[in-house]
């Protein structure tokens, strides 16, 4: 006589499959959304911060081609490692990267970042939107004043950045 097995056992051992491989599911996702968050707030720390001592010494040795080249080194060791390809890294730079600190560095004003708040958008792409509250002071003042920059991040399957934008109106305070 054959021994039968109970559906009873083999219904309990699949649904502790399905749990199991839900619950990794699950916990992927969520890492992959903790890496992605991680990579758009470190450029975000990095790029508004500041200016740090090293970017002020090169901006204040700033001469001719060992200057460029001093500079685009400093941006390349901040920020290459978080762009899906060296477009994404070159777009960047050139429209954002050290380029924010030009009128904050001339009119010597310091920026704090406060808080980043990320959102992911409901695309089947991985594209975040972002608010950053900056705290500025100019030096010498003892006054802080906050701004608000908002802007989006697209990322790659890679947690690497494929397009960045930046929008703020913050930068003409400091022209002022």
């Amino acid at each position: 006589m054959k021994k039968q097995k109970h559906p009873f056992i083999v219904i309990a051992l699949l649904t502790s499959f399905l749990l199991l491989m839900m619950g990794c599911t699950e916990n992927t996702e969520s890492e992959n959304q903790d890496e992605n968050r991680r990579t758009i707030e470190t450029v975000l720390q990095k790029n508004l911060n500041g200016p740090d001592e090293e970017l002020e010494q090169i901006w204040n040795d700033m001469e001719g081609e060992e200057g460029i080249i001093a500079f685009g080194q400093y941006e390349e060791n901040r920020y290459k490692n978080y762009f899906a390809n060296d477009t994404s890294y070159q777009e960047y730079v050139s429209s954002y990267g050290s380029v924010l600190w030009i009128e904050p560095m001339r009119n010597n004003y310091k920026l704090k970042v406060n808080e980043i708040q990320l959102e992911q958008t409901d695309s089947e792409q991985i594209i975040y939107n972002f608010t950053v509250e900056v705290a500025y002071r100019k030096e010498g003042s003892k006054h802080s004043e906050v701004g608000r920059i908002k802007g989006q991040a697209n990322l790659n399957e890679e947690h690497k950045i494929e397009d960045m934008l930046i929008h703020t109106n913050l930068w003409e305070t400091f022209s002022k």
